[in-house]
């Protein structure tokens, strides 16, 4: 009798290890991005999918953040989730000329008037149009459009109109249409590394920079310069990107939280954006910086001088249709408000 109580026992026990073995285990995202691990929207918004995805999916989706360019700089994040051994990362539109030009079109300089008309062009057909092409074209799920920002001038002189800038030395990046609407305004476009912008304009190498607004205090250009204006000469969207071969090895239904969850995201990483931007900005006036915002008549001067040069650069690059139907999107858009 003890000896069948003992097999009996230990059937149960090999029972038990095999259903335990042949339960499927948790699936890791990996998701990356190269903003600061703490004080930072675009963590803060990776945690918020986070806390989503491993709760609607009872732990069956596990999802861990890379801040701080741990998996390596953008460039590497973007070819690791093509290959798809990185699953998903967050990403400014930095990186992806070299395999998806068409994403150039947000290059183009003062392009949009506001956030809203942004959001309107990324949330709708265009946005959707350039997901759709993305995906076609390198194998990359594009799940929402998130937001860097817009960028700014900061300087030692007071910009009001484009002749303010004539003969200044502009740190910019080194990307065409950037460096062709330094010059259209009359001054002289000065590329350097990122680390070497504080030393630059220290030292008189450089007059001026152009950065977002946060970016501009954490960096701390504004202890070496005496003005910013508020131009919002481009738009820098983040990306939030998915291997597509990983997407699709997910269930349907989790498929659904994962979009739901990036829509999510990218809704509440925009409000902190801006309220971050915001806060930032004071902070930098309360230091000594001063701050001038481009009225409408002004920001149109700025456009009409810059931007039918940098589009033509563009067009080089891009399907002249996909410029001019992401312009006349945006033209209707500013018509509606």
């Amino acid at each position: 009798m003890k000896s069948k109580r003992l097999v009996s026992f230990a059937i149960a026990v090999g029972l038990i290890a095999a259903l335990a073995s042949a339960a499927p285990a948790a699936v890791t995202i990996k998701l990356a991005h190269s903003s600061p691990a703490a004080n930072d929207r675009l963590e803060a918004g990776c945690l918020i999918f986070k806390k989503i995805v491993e709760e609607k999916t009872n732990g069956a989706i596990k999802v861990d953040t890379f801040p701080a360019s741990q998996l390596g700089a953008e460039r590497e994040q973007l070819e690791g989730v093509q290959m798809g051994t990185i699953e998903m990362a967050g990403l400014s539109g930095g990186p992806f000329p070299a395999i998806f030009p068409d994403i150039m079109v947000f290059d183009i300089p003062f392009v949009f008037a506001s956030e809203e008309v942004a959001y309107e062009i990324m949330d709708g057909p265009i946005g959707k149009a350039l997901q759709e092409k993305l995906l076609e074209k390198t194998g990359i799920r594009l799940l929402a459009w998130g937001e860097n920002g817009f960028r700014n001038f900061t300087s030692n002189k007071l910009i009001r109109v484009p002749d303010d800038m004539k003969g200044m030395k502009v740190r910019v990046m080194e990307n065409p249409a950037y460096m062709q609407m330094i010059r259209e305004l009359g001054a002289i476009p000065t590329p350097l590394p990122f680390s070497e912008i504080y030393t630059a304009l220290s030292q008189g190498v450089a007059d001026a920079q152009e950065n977002a607004s946060s970016l501009t205090e954490s960096a701390r250009f504004y202890e070496v310069q005496k003005h910013m204006v508020i131009d919002r000469h481009t738009f820098g969207p983040y990306l939030y990107i998915m291997n597509n071969d990983f997407y699709n090895s997910l269930t349907p239904e989790q498929q659904k939280i994962v979009d739901e969850a990036a829509q999510i995201m990218v809704k509440e990483e925009r409000r902190m954006n801006r309220e971050q931007t915001e806060a930032g900005v004071e902070r930098m006036i309360k230091a000594g910086l001063q701050v001038n915002t481009l009225t409408p008549e002004e920001f149109k001067l700025f456009r009409e001088k810059v931007q039918p040069a940098v589009v033509n650069i563009v067009k080089k690059q891009v399907d002249p249709k996909t410029v001019d139907d992401f312009l006349n999107a945006v033209r209707e858009a500013e018509a509606r408000r």
